[in-house]
């Protein structure tokens, strides 16, 4: 009979299942990538899709998903496919990747705005390091350690100059410094000022400039130009499907480099006397490494309470969604990046994404 249904968890990904007799459509959660920040909730038109225990799966006490998707309520219409800032949900139908809702276009399309100017990039480690979703692609030539050093060298040419006028050919520089030598010539009363010749090896110099210093008549010059300054071949760029526009790419970047524009904008307040004493599961569920405990330096010192940076917080809500205790923390969502026109669902999914939200114990 039609339609059937399917729901089953394989290769940590919960796969939801609809056939009807021509078409079968597939929504697919990768729960390596999802956080149960709670955004396909909020955004499902069908109110089918709930949450799970986000704080024990973040904390590794429970191995199940971290949000679930009745196959029977759900219209397999692709706005959590739009709307996940994780690329954690897919609609396929038929296998092949399909949105419904935007091809009717009833939605706009949430947009990930990351991207690092090549002429600014001098293609250093930093935003790779800190990047707390592996986003940062980094294809830079490999150098191996022999030749790093020689490799990566800033280039120069020596200017040369001996005043012939001033120089005697006495001898001293050739004696100090392989670069130089003085082809002397068998004398004779016709050559008893000029008995030879002073000649200027470039690639046996190495800028010492003791020549400079020793010469007693003044007569050498010798200045270092530098060609171009050392530049790594390659590139750095994010991969969007990764990124979740946290911007610590943008705040750490010396050169000022990477540009994000986040997902979301927002508010945001921690009540810490109402935190849980000994409790970190806000910190270990952050996507975005934003919310930390100062560490304690010195014996005896008691712990910091829990802070929060702005700077990286993408406002998602997966530790409003984790916290097991009720209103430690305050988020409203004031800005949702969105691209095309404004619609009623738009209108409908905005409103619930951007009323306050704070924690609450599912069943109090």
């Amino acid at each position: 009979m039609f339609p059937s249904y399917a729901k089953k968890i394989e290769n940590n990904k919960l796969d939801v299942e609809q056939k009807l007799l021509l078409t079968k459509s597939n929504l697919t959660v990768d729960l390596d990538k999802c956080t149960g920040c709670g955004v396909c909730i909020d955004a499902c038109p069908e109110e089918a899709i709930s949450r799970g225990p986000i704080g024990a799966v973040g904390r590794g006490k429970a191995q199940v998903a971290k949000i679930d998707v009745d196959p029977k309520k759900c219209s397999y219409c692709g706005v959590c496919n739009i709307m996940c800032p994780f690329d954690a949900v897919k609609l396929t139908v038929d296998g092949k990747p399909k949105l419904p809702i935007l091809e009717q276009q009833v939605l706009p399309q949430l947009v990930k705005d990351a991207k690092i100017d090549p002429e600014k990039c001098t293609l250093c480690v930093l935003c790779e390091e800190v990047c707390p979703r592996d986003a940062i692609k980094r294809e830079v030539a490999d150098v191996d350690q022999g030749h790093k050093a020689a490799s990566t060298n800033t280039k120069y040419v020596l200017d040369f100059k001996l005043d012939e006028d001033k120089c005697t050919l006495c001898g001293i520089c050739a004696e100090l410094c392989d670069a130089y030598k003085i082809d002397y010539k068998e004398p004779t009363p016709l050559t008893v000022k000029k008995i030879g010749k002073l000649t200027f090896d470039e690639k046996k110099c190495d800028y010492c400039q003791l020549c400079i210093s020793a010469c007693p008549e003044e007569a050498i010059k010798l200045e270092r130009k530098e060609l171009a300054k050392p530049k790594l071949s390659g590139k750095v760029d994010i991969n969007l499907d990764e990124c979740i526009t946290c911007s610590w790419c943008q705040v750490i970047c010396p050169q000022e480099a990477a540009k994000v524009n986040k997902v979301f904008e927002g508010e945001y307040e921690l009540v810490t006397e109402k935190c849980p004493a000994g409790c970190s599961t806000c910190v270990e569920v952050c996507p975005a490494n934003a919310l930390y405990i100062p560490p304690v330096e010195e014996a005896g010192q008691k712990p910091g309470k829990l802070m929060y940076n702005k700077d990286f917080c993408m406002f998602c809500g997966a530790c409003i969604n984790a916290c097991p205790a009720d209103g430690t923390i305050k988020m409203k969502r004031t800005k949702i990046n969105w691209k095309g026109e404004e619609t009623n669902l738009s209108k409908k999914i905005a409103d619930k994404l951007m009323a306050e939200k704070t924690p609450k114990i599912q069943g109090a």
